[in-house]
């Protein structure tokens, strides 16, 4: 009985989270979802990889239009 309540619990508040989502991707002006530039990512700043926006390099700032 303990495992239903846990999981009924556990999808409650997962599918929240993706209500939340699919409210924001609805809400957002024109349907684009912004995205970051590899300078704000650890990992991509360790790979040296670049933006895929609006091709920064990691060091670099964004060149993208503010939103």
């Amino acid at each position: 009985m303990q495992f239903l309540v846990l999981l009924g619990l556990i999808l409650v508040v997962m599918s929240l989270a993706f209500i939340g989502m699919a409210v924001r991707v609805f809400l957002v002006k024109d349907g684009e979802v912004r995205g970051g530039c590899a300078g704000k990512n650890p990992m991509m700043q360790e790979e040296g990889a670049a933006c895929t926006m609006c091709g920064a390099q990691p060091t670099e700032e964004c060149q993208a239009e503010p939103v």
